[in-house]
């Protein structure tokens, strides 16, 4: 149907943006995770909440497993933004 396919195709989005703002904090590109991040909140605010409650169970499993490699890349960018957060506060300690 026509709303399961806008659906996963909503969650690849949400993936392909993760996949992005993952790939600019390990560039050090904070300007570029912050503009990605931006996108993907303003994505997520635009889906519905039932997104995944309608789905065949084919189209759910898929679901599930796009919704979990977001996540698995949400994991791995944590880290780095603590990092970068840390180095600003020895910096702005020195100032």
């Amino acid at each position: 149907s026509r709303c399961m396919s806008s659906s996963l195709s909503a969650l690849e989005h949400l993936l392909a943006l993760a996949e992005a703002m993952l790939s600019a904090a390990e560039n050090s590109d904070w300007d570029l995770l912050a503009r990605y991040e931006a996108d993907r909140r303003a994505l997520t605010d635009s889906l519905p909440n039932n997104l995944t409650s309608q789905l065949a169970p084919a189209a759910a499993v898929r679901a599930r497993t796009l919704i979990e490699n977001c996540q698995r890349c949400d994991a791995r960018i944590r880290p780095l933004v603590e990092a970068r957060l840390n180095e600003l506060r020895v910096v702005l300690r020195e100032v």
